[in-house]
């Protein structure tokens, strides 16, 4: 489920500017998403393993369990806060394969899978294979940023199951000024109501941090918003509110150096694949990539 990229999705991999375009509006916030920015994410492994959802099925097909939970809107719902994990492990287990009713049966813990073990603890499992620890380079790049005085924040499509993982190995609230989960506000990216929350949350720090200093309250604009994510859409809506947002392009150089040259359909395809993608360090460069004229102008 890593993001299908194409040609024109390149274009949104660019630095940030800490002035874009009015001198009187500098770069004053910085939102991260998590999930390929600050953490790897192994959808590999997580995939590998779903058929321990129903050991009986004899020709079961990743492929098909997960259309059925794009077409049910299932990880939607569950990240917006529209579904609890019981309707989420619920519609994990119908999307495998299991009856509605069996399904229901095998959430709730009254039975168990063929194989034994219990549904719930299988499916929190799984979900849990998806999470990396945090990139150190990310870590300290956040930390340089707040040093420099800006506000920095996270932005993810997430729910608390991915923040206790996320939280095993680094506080969240600690590195990040705010945290902001899709779960907790009602509505993922790309929906405008999720960047207006960031915005506005980014504006009560500044407030406070003003009224700290006893200097006058300024509203921030949407140009001194800037936002880092993976996925084109979401960058594309933040662009389209005024925000600075640039994409973090995982694509191997290889890949990416060629990419002008690749037809739409097999650029959609390298980009979903692992194999084709830096991660870990390589990627942690990727994201620094884009603050290297931000670090340039601004004076500590």
């Amino acid at each position: 489920m890593w993001p299908r990229l194409s040609p024109a999705d390149l274009e949104l991999f660019e630095p940030f500017q800490a002035i874009k375009k009015n001198p009187s509006e500098p770069l004053k916030a910085f939102f991260f998403d998590i999930g390929s920015v600050l953490i790897d994410l192994d959808w590999d492994s997580f995939f590998a393993r779903q058929h321990e959802l129903n050991p009986e099925a004899k020709q079961f097909s990743v492929d098909r369990m997960m259309a059925i939970v794009r077409e049910n809107q299932l990880m939607q719902k569950w990240c917006s806060g529209l579904a609890g994990p019981f309707q989420y492990i619920q519609g994990m287990l119908e999307a495998a394969g299991h009856s509605t009713e069996q399904a229901h049966k095998l959430a709730l813990g009254v039975e168990r899978l063929s194989s034994g073990v219990f549904a719930p603890a299988l499916v929190k499992e799984l979900s849990s294979l998806i999470v990396g620890p945090a990139r150190p380079r990310i870590v300290r790049l956040i930390q340089k940023l707040r040093k420099h005085g800006f506000i920095v924040g996270a932005l993810s499509n997430a729910t608390p199951w991915h923040e206790s993982d996320i939280m095993r190995t680094t506080s969240l609230h600690e590195l990040f000024d705010v945290v902001l989960f899709s779960q907790d506000i009602g509505t993922e990216k790309p929906d405008p109501r999720i960047y207006a929350a960031a915005q506005h949350a980014a504006q009560s720090i500044f407030d406070s941090r003003c009224d700290a200093l006893k200097l006058p309250r300024q509203l921030l604009s949407p140009a001194q918003l800037g936002f880092v994510d993976d996925t084109p859409v979401n960058v594309r809506a933040a662009r389209s509110l005024g925000w600075q947002a640039s994409l973090v392009c995982l694509l191997k150089d290889d890949h990416l150096n060629h990419a002008p040259q690749m037809t739409e359909q097999q650029l959609g395809e390298i980009s979903t694949q692992s194999k084709n993608l830096v991660f870990a360090d390589e990627a942690a460069r990727r994201v620094e990539h884009l603050f290297t004229q931000i670090f340039h102008k601004t004076k500590v």
